[in-house]
């Protein structure tokens, strides 16, 4: 934790997101930033096709545009988390190997925001939204945590 707070005093740009690390608060900075960026494209996603192609706030559709949504948050997420996060080499040996784990760990989390979004948006009435912005929370943590152990654990 120190050696993160030091780079952000120092505003050194370079040791938060781009050099090499195995530091666990560096890690999950960066992954929170990765993941700020899917999120806003996911989201935007979400937003925009809600009310571009289904014209509504609420209902079924918003299951079907979060299906949609996650497919983009999924790959921006990959790419950017491959290129400043997770630098080290995966325990799988192949790419195709590395983003299906990926993949099916980022499937868990689209349930768990599909099932809020069910609980809060469909039985209780509450606008999709702030559901999202809740469920994202919980998943963002869910993600790093089963990806840093099922990918990227160190190695003894």
């Amino acid at each position: 934790m120190k050696e993160l707070f030091l780079l952000v005093k120092k505003l050194d740009f370079k040791g938060l997101f781009c050099q090499k690390t195995d530091n666990i608060f560096i890690q999950f900075f960066r992954y929170c930033f990765v993941g700020g960026l899917a999120t806003v494209a996911e989201g935007g996603a979400l937003w925009l096709i809600q009310h571009f192609i289904f014209k509504e706030d609420s209902g079924f559709t918003v299951f079907i545009s979060q299906g949609i949504a996650f497919i983009l948050g999924l790959a921006v997420n990959f790419i950017l988390s491959k290129l400043f996060v997770f630098q080290e080499k995966s325990e799988k040996t192949n790419a195709a190997g590395e983003f299906v784990v990926y993949a099916v760990i980022g499937v868990i989390g689209l349930l768990i925001k599909e099932l809020l979004l069910w609980v809060f948006n469909i039985q209780i009435g509450w606008h999709y939204m702030p559901v999202w912005v809740i469920s994202t929370i919980i998943v963002l943590i869910w993600n790093y945590a089963a990806r840093r152990v099922a990918l990227y654990k160190k190695k003894k």
